[in-house]
This record gives C-alpha cells, sequence and structure tokens, in this order.
C-alpha cells in the first residue's frame, strides 16, 4: 500500500511507501522495492524506469514513452519510412518527454496545484495525446512529407513545455503532496454491502414506511422519503421495495437525474414492468411512452418506486402515465428537497416520510463495521481519535462509510487516524450545510485515492447520472482505453478486477443488486460521488458531456473522450466548433440522424452507440475498417447496422458487441488477433477456418444452422474460450444430426469453458427432436461453472455420469426424459450449485424424494414434470429461497402426498406455481389439483410470497404447438441466459451493458442506454414476472391454446415485517 503524507514526516509501514517531494522517485520504485524499512529509500539517481501505471493526470504519457522506447531500440526495424532518418529527432523527443514525464509525477500528488501547473499540466498532457497519435499514425499509414515537417513541431512543444517548466520554477509545488492511501498490488476484498442483514439503524424506518404504505385506501397513494444526500434514502427505499413488491402484479425501481429525462424514466419503467413483445418501439415520442405505460397499468396493481427526484417537471409528466385507480397501487419518491416532496404528494404532510441522520450509537457501529468488520477491537488511541472524526461526518452513512473505508485499509495505523482526523478538519471547521459537508468528505476520498484508481473513477463521469453497470463491461472499457497495464503477476483483466473491486471497497462505487446467488450483478455511483467526479473530470479535460439542452459555442480545448446524449431532441446536432478527431472514446444515444459520422473520428478506441431510427433505416458502420485504434465497440438499436465487408485493418480490437440485426459479419473477422469477445445476435454465419481465432474468450451467439458441420469442428480449436452460447435451428434433418455431433466432440476439448448455454433459436414452430444419442458427452472442461441445456434440443434419457464431474457447476438447467431419486442424489453431489432446473419429459413411476443435507447452497429451484411427484426430507435445501413448480391436471387423480415435506424448507421466501391441464382432464380436475397445491403449501409457516398462474398443457411428449406457448417465457423466468434481455432489478438504470459472465447473471441483449430493465428481486431471474397473472378471454385462450384464470389470492394486503434486519445504509 502506498500512502503519502505532508512533508513533515515520511511513513513506512508494511506495504506502506511514503512519498514525499521525490515523488517521481518514489512512483519510480521497481516492484520488488517499494516495501522498504523506515529509511531506506533508494537514491533518485538509482531508480529504476518508470513504473507502468497508467493516470490521467500523466495524459498518454506511459504508453508514448513505451512506443517510443521501442521504436528507437532498433530504429531500422521498427521506425517507417521516411522517419527513420529522423531518429535524432525521436531520441530528442523522448528525452524531453522523460524529464517532463517525471515532472508530472511529481505534480500529480500536489493537493491544491495554482493555475499555472494546472495550466502546464493541462498543455503537456493534451500534448503527449497529440504525440502519441501521431506515431501511431505513422506505424499504419506511409508518412508525407508535412507530417514529417510535423514532428518537428512536435519536438519544440515538447522542448518549450519542458524550459516553461524550469523557468518558472514549478517543481517547487510538488513540495507539499496530497496524501495517498493505495491498496497495493494486491488489492483489497471489498466488504459488499448487498445484504439487508449488513445495514444499520435502518430496520425502524424500514418497518414504520411499510406500516404506512399498508393502510387501507384503496385509491393509489403516493408517499415521499425526504431528507438530505447521502442519509440513506435510496437504501431505504430498495428496502422496502424489495420487502413488498412481490404482494403486486408489477413493480419498476427506476432511478431519476439532476437534468429532466421523462423518456428515459417512462423508458425504464416499461423495460420492468411490460413483457418484452408488448413494449412499444423504441424512440417513440412522451406521450406514447406515457399512453402505452398508462394502457399496461390499467385495471393492476403496481408498485413505483422513483429514486432521485430533483425536479417536478418530470413528475408532472410521468405521474401521468400511473391510473388514479382502486387497487391499492403505491408509489413511492425519494428526494432531498422538501418542495418536491409536498408536490408529488399533493401538499400531504403526513405522507412525507422525513430520513434522518444516524443516531450516534448506530454512527459508531456502522463506522466501526466498515473499519474492523463486525467483530473488532481497536486501542483506545484509535478510539478517541475516532469520536472526532464520527462526530464530524454529522450521521451521514456515505460520510461515515467514505472516511471509514480509506482508514479500513489501514486499520491499525494511528498516524493515517490522525491524518484523516485533521484533513476533516481543515476541509469542515465552517458551519456547512450537510450537502456541502458530505461533497467535501467524498473530495476527500477521492483525493486520497492512487492515481490509476482516480483515472479509473473518472472514466465515469461520461455515463449519465444515476445509470447502473456490470464491473465485467466497465473493466474492458477500461482495458480497451490503456488504463490498465498489466503486472508481474495478474493479467489485465485481474488488474482490473483489482482496480474495481478497491474502488467498490472505498465506497466509491457501490453495489445495487445482488441476484439469488448472493453475487452482485449491477453496480451504481451515488449523486454526491458523481457530481465530485465530473467536476473534476471538466477541470482535468478528462470527458465531455454533450446532451440536447447544452447551448456550448465554442470549446477551447481538445476533446478525448466524448457523451452524446441526444435522448430528446429528434434533430439535435453536434456543436459545429467540434472537433471530433483527437476523441477516443465515444458514447452515443439518440436518433440515428444525429449520428455523426463515424470517419471522423480517426483515433477512435472505444464506441458504444445506442441507436434508434424507423425500421426503414439503417445504422451505417462500414467505414469503421478504418479506425486502425478501434479497441471496443459495442452496438446497441432497432435498426438493421451495416457492416463492413473487410475489417482487417481492426488489428487492435478486443470486443466486438452487437445487438442489432446486422446485414453480415465480416468474412475476415476470423483474422483479427486480439478478438477476445464476440457478441452478435442472430445467425452468425462465419467464414471457413474458424479455429483462427485462438483468443476468443467468448463466443455468443453461434448459430449451427448458419456454419458448416467442418466450422463446427473447429470451434474444438479455440481452446481459451471461457463463455460459449450456441443456438440451435427449429427444424430437424440429417444435417443438423452431423453437426450436433461435431458440436459435442468440439466441446470436449474446450478445456476452459466455464459457461455454456445451448438453447432454441427464436422460431415460430418446431417439431419434436430425438437427439440423445448425439448427447453421448464423455466429460466437460472441469471448470465449468455454468450449464444450460435448454429444450428442447437437449433431452437426455437420463442423468449423464459426466455431470457428477462437474465439482464446480454453480447454475444447472437440463432436460431428462426421466428422472430418478438416484439422480437427484448424483447432482446433490456438486456443493457449489445455487440455481437448479430441472425438466422431466415423462412422468416419474416413484416419488423424488431430496435428502437431508442436500443441495446446501441451492437458492433457486425450478422442476417442471406433469405429475408433481417431489419431497423434501429435514434439512434439504436448507438456503432455498425460491421454489418453481409446473405440472398438469390429470384426470382423477388423487394428489394427496404432493410437495410432501415442503415445510422443511425454513428459508424458502417464494413458491411460483404453473398448473396445466393434461390431455382428457376436465376444469373440475384443474381446481382440485389446484386445491390440494395450496394446501400443501399452507404447511409452510413462513412463506412469503405465493404465485400461481394457470397456463396450457405441459404434455409429457412435448407437443410443440403447446410448447412453443411456453417455451419464451419459460427461458425468460429460469434462464440467467434471459438476462441477456433484461438486467437484473431492482433498481436499474442502465447505460453501458455488460459483457456476460459465467455466473453473472447478465443480458445477451441489452437494453437501451441510460434504461432500467426489472424482475422479481426475489427469485433472482428476469423475463415474465411471476407475480404476473395472465388473463385473457375464454375465446382468446382457446385460440393461443392457453387458459389464463386469475388467481384470487394473488393480491393479500401486505403484512407488517415479522423480523427487522440490521445493517449498514
Amino acid at each position: 500500500m502506498l500512502l503519502i503524507l505532508p512533508i513533515r514526516r515520511w511513513i513506512c509501514l508494511p506495504r506502506i511507501l511514503g512519498c514525499s517531494l521525490p515523488a517521481a522517485a518514489q512512483m519510480s520504485l521497481p516492484a520488488g522495492q517499494r516495501c522498504q524499512p523506515q529509511g531506506a529509500f533508494p537514491a533518485p539517481e538509482q531508480i529504476g524506469p518508470v513504473v507502468q501505471i497508467f493516470s490521467s493526470s500523466l495524459g498518454a504519457m506511459v504508453s508514448l514513452l513505451a512506443k517510443l522506447r521501442s521504436l528507437l531500440v532498433s530504429a531500422e526495424d521498427h521506425l517507417p519510412e521516411p522517419l527513420k532518418s529522423q531518429k535524432d529527432k525521436l531520441e530528442i523527443l523522448r528525452q524531453d518527454l522523460e524529464a517532463i514525464n517525471t515532472f508530472l509525477v511529481n505534480l500529480s500528488w500536489v493537493e491544491a496545484p495554482n493555475m499555472m501547473v494546472k495550466h502546464w499540466m493541462n498543455e503537456v498532457r493534451d500534448l503527449s495525446y497529440d504525440i502519441e497519435d501521431y506515431i501511431d499514425n505513422c506505424r499504419e499509414e506511409p508518412c508525407s512529407d508535412s507530417e514529417v515537417e510535423e514532428l518537428s513541431t512536435l519536438v519544440k512543444q515538447a522542448k518549450d513545455a519542458h524550459e516553461r517548466h524550469n523557468r518558472y520554477d514549478l517543481g517547487r509545488w510538488a513540495s507539499n503532496p496530497r496524501f495517498v492511501v493505495d491498496g497495493g498490488e494486491q488489492g483489497l476484498v471489498p466488504r459488499l454491502n448487498g445484504d439487508a442483514t449488513d445495514l444499520v439503524g435502518i430496520s425502524d424506518s424500514k418497518a414504520e414506511l411499510i406500516k404506512r404504505l399498508n393502510i387501507d385506501a384503496e385509491q393509489r397513494l403516493v408517499l415521499s422519503i425526504q431528507g438530505p444526500p447521502g442519509v440513506g434514502k435510496t437504501t431505504l427505499a430498495k428496502q422496502v421495495y424489495c420487502e413488498i413488491e412481490g404482494r403486486f402484479e408489477c413493480g419498476a425501481f427506476v432511478r431519476a437525474s439532476k437534468m429532466p429525462d421523462t423518456r428515459r424514466l417512462l423508458s425504464s419503467i416499461i423495460s420492468q414492468i411490460q413483457p418484452r413483445d408488448e413494449r412499444p418501439p423504441h424512440g417513440l415520442p412522451v406521450q406514447e411512452l406515457i399512453d402505452s405505460l398508462r394502457k399496461h397499468l390499467q385495471q393492476k396493481r403496481y408498485l413505483i418506486v422513483i429514486d432521485g427526484l430533483w425536479e417536478t417537471t418530470s413528475w408532472d409528466i410521468v405521474s401521468s402515465a400511473f391510473p388514479d385507480d382502486t387497487h391499492c397501487s403505491r408509489i413511492l419518491i425519494t428526494t432531498d428537497i422538501e418542495e418536491v416532496a409536498l408536490e408529488c404528494c399533493d401538499y400531504e404532510s403526513d405522507a412525507i416520510f422525513k430520513m434522518e441522520t444516524l443516531g450516534g450509537n448506530h454512527s459508531t457501529e456502522l463506522f466501526f463495521n466498515r473499519v474492523f468488520g463486525f467483530k473488532h477491537e481497536c486501542s483506545k488511541q484509535l478510539k478517541e481519535c475516532s469520536e472526532e472524526i464520527i462526530r464530524t461526518c454529522g450521521g451521514l452513512p456515505l460520510a461515515i462509510i467514505s472516511i471509514a473505508s480509506i482508514l479500513a485499509i489501514q486499520p491499525d495505523n494511528l498516524e493515517l487516524w490522525r491524518h484523516v482526523k485533521e484533513a476533516l478538519f481543515s476541509r469542515l471547521r465552517y458551519n456547512l450545510t450537510s450537502e456541502v459537508k458530505l461533497r467535501e468528505i467524498v473530495s476527500l476520498s477521492y483525493n486520497s485515492l492512487p492515481c490509476h484508481l482516480k483515472t479509473c473513477l473518472l472514466y465515469l463521469s461520461m455515463y449519465p447520472e444515476g445509470y447502473t453497470f456490470f464491473k465485467a463491461d466497465l473493466v474492458k472499457q477500461w482495458s480497451a482505453e490503456g488504463f490498465i497495464i498489466p503486472g508481474e503477476e495478474k493479467n489485465c483483466d485481474e488488474v482490473a478486477e483489482c482496480y474495481f473491486d478497491e474502488l467498490t471497497c472505498r465506497g466509491l462505487i457501490q453495489p445495487n443488486h445482488t441476484n439469488i446467488s448472493d453475487e452482485v450483478t449491477l453496480y451504481t455511483l451515488h449523486s454526491t460521488v458523481f457530481e465530485v467526479i465530473r467536476s473534476m473530470s471538466i477541470e482535468e479535460n478528462f470527458s465531455t458531456v454533450i446532451d440536447y439542452s447544452n447551448t456550448i459555442s465554442e470549446l477551447s480545448v481538445k476533446i478525448r473522450r466524448l457523451s452524446l446524449r441526444f435522448s430528446s431532441a429528434k434533430y439535435a446536432t453536434k456543436p459545429e466548433t467540434i472537433k471530433l478527431s483527437p476523441v477516443r472514446s465515444l458514447m452515443f444515444y439518440g436518433l440515428v440522424e444525429c449520428l455523426p459520422s463515424i470517419m471522423e473520428f480517426e483515433v477512435l478506441r472505444v464506441l458504444i452507440l445506442d441507436v434508434w431510427g424507423d425500421h426503414d433505416q439503417e445504422l451505417d458502420l462500414s467505414g469503421i475498417g478504418r479506425l486502425f485504434q478501434l479497441r471496443y465497440m459495442r452496438i446497441t438499436s432497432n435498426i438493421i447496422v451495416k457492416l463492413p465487408a473487410r475489417v482487417i485493418g481492426l488489428q487492435f480490437l478486443q470486443t466486438m458487441e452487437i445487438y442489432a440485426k446486422v446485414t453480415s459479419v465480416p468474412s475476415d473477422i476470423i483474422h483479427l488477433p486480439r478478438l477476445v469477445h464476440l457478441c452478435v445476435r442472430g445467425e452468425i454465419n462465419l467464414s471457413k477456418d474458424i479455429g483462427h481465432m485462438g483468443s476468443l474468450r467468448t463466443f455468443q451467439s453461434f448459430d449451427l444452422s448458419s456454419n458448416s458441420e467442418d466450422n463446427i469442428r473447429q470451434l474444438g480449436e479455440m481452446t481459451d474460450l471461457r463463455d460459449l452460447h450456441v443456438i440451435s435451428p427449429t427444424e430437424v434433418s440429417d444435417p443438423l444430426k452431423g453437426k450436433l455431433i461435431a458440436f459435442v466432440s468440439s466441446l470436449e476439448k474446450l478445456g476452459n469453458l466455464k459457461s455454456i448455454i445451448f438453447e432454441l433459436a427464436p422460431a415460430t414452430s418446431c417439431t419434436s427432436i430425438d437427439l440423445d444419442c448425439s448427447w453421448s458427452i464423455s466429460s466437460l472442461s472441469v471448470f465449468l461453472q455454468r450449464l444450460e441445456l435448454l429444450p428442447p434440443i437437449c433431452i437426455f434419457s437420463r442423468l449423464p455420469v459426466w455431470i457428477g464431474q462437474l465439482r464446480k457447476l454453480c447454475i444447472l438447467k437440463i432436460v431428462l426424459r426421466e428422472l430418478t431419486t438416484g439422480d437427484v442424489d448424483s447432482i446433490a453431489k456438486l456443493q457449489e450449485l445455487t440455481i437448479l432446473s430441472l425438466y422431466v419429459r415423462q412422468p416419474t413411476a416413484e416419488q423424488i424424494v431430496f435428502h437431508r443435507a442436500a443441495f446446501p447452497v441451492l437458492k433457486f429451484f425450478k422442476f417442471r414434470c406433469s405429475i408433481m411427484c417431489i419431497a423434501f426430507q429435514p434439512e434439504a435445501m436448507p438456503r432455498l429461497r425460491s421454489l418453481n413448480l409446473e405440472f398438469n391436471a390429470h384426470s382423477g387423480e388423487q394428489n394427496g402426498n404432493m410437495l410432501a415435506g415442503i415445510e422443511h424448507l425454513l428459508n424458502l421466501e417464494e413458491i411460483n406455481g404453473r398448473i396445466g391441464a393434461a390431455l382428457g382432464a376436465e376444469e373440475s380436475d384443474r381446481i382440485v389439483v389446484e386445491s390440494v397445491f395450496k394446501d400443501a403449501i399452507s404447511k409452510h409457516s413462513r412463506l412469503i410470497n405465493f404465485n400461481l398462474r394457470i397456463v396450457g398443457l405441459f404434455d409429457e411428449e412435448w407437443h410443440k404447438k403447446s410448447e412453443l406457448d411456453e417455451v419464451a417465457a419459460v427461458v425468460e423466468e429460469v434462464s440467467p441466459s434471459a438476462q441477456h434481455q433484461e438486467a437484473p432489478a431492482p433498481p436499474v438504470s442502465r447505460f453501458p451493458q455488460a459483457q456476460p459472465q459465467p455466473l453473472a447473471q447478465q443480458p445477451l441483449v441489452p437494453p437501451p442506454l441510460g434504461l432500467s430493465a426489472g424482475t422479481s428481486h426475489r427469485s433472482g431471474v428476469t423475463g415474465t414476472r411471476f407475480c404476473n397473472i395472465c388473463t385473457a378471454e375464454p375465446q382468446a385462450a382457446a385460440e393461443t391454446g392457453m387458459l389464463h384464470r386469475r388467481a384470487r389470492h394473488r393480491v393479500p394486503p401486505l403484512p407488517r415485517p415479522v423480523r427487522q434486519d440490521q445493517g449498514a445504509p
């Protein structure tokens, strides 16, 4: 760890290195010399080369110097013509840049540089970007005479910058460095507050708010939570939403922002409430979105949470979409502003819940829990120091967490505690408001970051306030920008994850949602954190954000990262004064007409587009093949995307994600040497020799019908693959059987796979396929964590023996022709299994018993069989939360032993049932089965949610007309792969989408930038909400082969909480 304190004292403890005036020397320590005994700092002349850590304060210096050194090592081999004759100039340039880099490193640690220092730093940062762009361009294309002359200009600018630093003695400012706390090479293990049991001081507020929501009023009720920033309003609203959401037919949790954007709010709610096939087209006017949402909510009991409302304009518009009927609907608002709270509640003060700051005891508990963990002891000196720190935080949970997270890195370092206390006193000695105080504390936390973490955090300023994101997606963008440099023992991915985890541990990035397996899947930033980094980003010219409301007449600086948001302006255009050629990262959200020409972005590295338009339009990206520096591209669109015929020029491309229909995939994509993640929706018809894609780690969606049998066999040559998503055609053919056999052969060669998803391609019809012989797999990767073999393609006669060898398996979804208790015992040996879905085609002859201590960590279980014949022994599935059952009612059948022992599932929170009717069964048979089912469930003493849907036939032999009515909903409800369509929530608001991970429940097709998508929180799965009850007229039901009947017990009154949870806001 690295601790930089004021010059009056250096400290060097284990994993702590004091850094004072010779900061450049300290940064230049070789890895093996970074932890020295006190006083053992090497002299500056003994220091080796600069440590490879990227920092926004250094511009492109790190990568630029590395490139110059590489070019000059063997000029004859590496320098392009005619730069070989300019070697002397390049050497002079390198020497000046080395010196400038040393000055930059020193000045980057200054606590509060003056304007002269800031101007010089900004100037040389820009110069470093310009020079790197020049070097890159010369390496890719032949240099013209004018470009050779440009080199002379760049050399002169570097020489002038070097001389100005010395002339104005800027180095003297480096004598007052800021303090920095670094998690070190190993990073920190974050303590994620994703569980309600970790919260402190919220249980009483939660109980009171639920009580207010539980009044008997049939009219729609609007309540507001109001309080200062950082007091825990979002945490409280989230806990209440998760507690009661299952009592409503539909619900949504969305985040507002200071910049009004009613389109984003409405689209976020729609994405969580309306089924995918019922949602309005992307890009509709606001009024049409309101009409669509209002129509869907008619006659429904709904729960809506709008978090962080700053003004009433959005509320005046959005609220018109919520029917004011008599179905006991509830709307919950959180806001910092009392006037907003009053107006939303029609000025009824009783409808406003005032959120108070934490008391002394709760503040102390939260502080010490964060620093030391739940079992904490500290010295008398630390306790005395902590009292002043806690008092300064003013009972604001975010402030307490921010400071405690700094101290948690070295919890027993008294000197660090004293310095933090003094820093707080110097910043907060005046009588400040809670909002200003919180901002100062967050700024202190930000300033304590080492430079590389600051850079990674600043990147988030490009996104809209209130968005949520996936970890995997963000770290890939960091890597594409060049922020991540591999260490001696870690690759880029591992280093990036360490950076992310440390920012999370410090409370600057916050967990936003956990899935059924208690994994954090979504993250977000607090609004105050976002304000701080946005301000710093503007100050350092790190990124530029322009939306429809901006009126920028001129920009005097070069833009390196640009975010364009035209969600509410149909014909918005960029300011004409912006020069796009220096932009390295572009994020665009809006209509296709507003998108600038991609070819103007000559040095683009990161491209993220969310574009919509009319269905007869297309997004023309045929020119991207000339963006030689492109490393990351993700396109989301509702219109066709036109790609170039060849992309061989994209030699640095690492990630290609296209969530839209494409005209075709470039034929030479297989020759991109650095391509690691390839995700293209629909039929991917790749050219032959796909085995050349040896660097690929993520591949989706590989379509068996569009690829030759030879290609499928070559899939086995991609030995570095981690995540594979395969779709199968819907028509039976002999070639398909041959392709499946080839696919099985390839799977056995992919020894590094962690995730396999095999499912049916979207279709309107399908016939039964018996391909059990094709699935004679002898073994799969021992690293496999997720295996989804979904119907009707992947069907096994019995449980394969090799399933028991997958000891790391966490998610299993499989279709069996028949199942025995012995098969269940074999699956139970998979000790890490958290999600299990079993589809059984034939009724079992015996009762399936889940034995004592079976499935110790299972959280989600789905069982589909024509006859419900399962039983649970005591202590079976001790952690099960969600039980999902699908079966048929049979004529004259006795159901006395249905769900025997369900009372032994002590942690069960919800049961979701779907009852069909077997051939020959009458309505009376179904009513009897439904009654028996309810009676069995009633034996459970603490069940929270019970949801029932009456559907069509669950046939033993998978009659396809009925199956197709069900398959989409089944996949969406059960499969984490379905979250490739919608992100897990609550709460969700999204700009960039994440690349699917083996275990994280993430979407295959992300929703639009800045939008939210939701799920049933308790089930941890997405798609059709379990709490939704389908209703249909009898005639329509007969036409679709489905019969829907509303379950009258579906919406019970809201109960008061049985237990109260404690934990940290």
